[in-house]
């Protein structure tokens, strides 16, 4: 009898415990849930009306050739001024090597000149006082050509001897270098110590405004393509900053690799922020106007791999799960969905970036956006 009551006392004994712990499990699950609820601001997908567009990507270049600068004669390099990235302007000194060994043929040269030119000018007082005898007749032609010819030579040995001083001059002129454009040193090649030599590169200048932005336009679109477009310009190191652009060049051939079409977008760059090599994406506006459908462009999220997503929201469970879809070109602050979504969906438009997938939401619907 004892032990029956013992057993009947353990079988209770457990039975509540297993029932306080169920409450207490689904208390803390309850609170677990409520305090995992975000609150998100959540809408549709909106029909508008814009410009044609064609989204293509690629990279920010100089829209002229860099000036490739280097010395025209051979020698040790004694300075070197500005550095990568600086500003220069046209005619201002860049490097120069050690003139000692262009001065001093210089003054070899210079002090032939001048015994060349007494010479020259001894020669031609003669030769003028022989020609009014000759014109007079009161010199033999034979004689007369004697000192002509002999002005001739000494016009001559001068005209030589200034051509060697000139050149002489030049080669010392040319141990300085100068910009011979204004822009931005994009290469510094050479550095004091160095042995210059003529056609060794030793600066590369750059022009920054304009810039171009360099894209494929695929086959398929480039019959939508066309000289003095607009094209919106975003960067991806610059964030939140848009650029407008011009069509400028579009390539009669394809690409045999990508089978794309090389299209030049100028850009003004006047605050210097775009440089050379940053990626770009471009937005060509076409002609036509077409209907797309559009959400805010913060709603798009991108996954690990990259790939471009946004959260949906289903009222019945309050939780949001990812879903991949295809963007298209930019529409101000918003973005083209070009598949993915079939239009019905709540998207999240705000706060998605402490979601997760699966997780509890408070959603609150977003109405009048533009």
């Amino acid at each position: 009898m004892q032990g029956t009551f013992k057993s009947i006392l353990v079988t209770v004994s457990v039975f509540i415990l297993g029932a306080s712990l169920s409450a207490c499990k689904g208390e803390q699950q309850k609170k677990e849930s409520n305090s995992e609820a975000v609150p998100v601001n959540i809408g549709r997908v909106q029909q508008v009306q814009e410009r044609e567009t064609i989204a293509v990507s690629g990279t920010i270049s100089t829209q002229n050739s860099p000036a490739n600068v280097s010395f025209l004669v051979s020698g040790k390099v004694v300075f070197v001024g500005p550095r990568e990235g600086e500003y220069v302007k046209k005619g201002q000194v860049l490097a120069s090597i050690d003139p000692t060994d262009y001065q001093l043929p210089l003054a070899a040269a210079k002090a032939q000149t001048d015994q060349a030119r007494i010479g020259y000018e001894r020669a031609e007082d003669e030769f003028k006082r022989m020609k009014m005898l000759y014109d007079s007749k009161s010199l033999a032609p034979n004689d007369f050509q004697k000192y002509k010819a002999a002005y001739d030579s000494a016009r001559q040995q001068y005209e030589q001897a200034a051509a060697s001083e000139k050149l002489s001059r030049k080669h010392l002129t040319d141990g300085t270098l100068s910009a011979p454009t204004s822009g931005y040193i994009a290469k510094r090649s050479i550095e004091p110590g160095d042995t210059a030599s003529p056609g060794r590169v030793a600066f590369e200048i750059v022009q920054m405004d304009p810039v171009e932005v360099n894209v494929g336009v695929p086959e398929t679109d480039v019959h939508l393509v066309k000289i003095g477009q607009k094209a919106a310009i975003t960067v991806p190191a610059l964030p939140g900053k848009s650029f407008e652009g011009t069509v400028r060049v579009i390539n009669v051939s394809a690409d045999p690799n990508t089978r794309t079409f090389m299209t030049r977008i100028s850009v003004a760059n006047r605050e210097r922020e775009l440089r050379v090599g940053m990626v770009a994406e471009a937005t060509i506006h076409g002609d036509k106007m077409v209907s797309m459908g559009t959400i805010p462009g913060d709603a798009v999220v991108r996954d690990p791999q990259g790939a471009t997503q946004v959260y949906v929201y289903y009222p019945d469970q309050k939780r949001v799960y990812t879903k991949r879809v295809e963007i298209g070109a930019a529409v101000n602050r918003n973005v083209e969905i070009k598949s993915g979504l079939e239009g019905r969906e709540l998207i999240v438009l705000a706060g998605q970036a402490k979601l997760r997938n699966g997780l509890t939401v408070t959603a609150t619907e977003q109405t009048g956006r533009k």
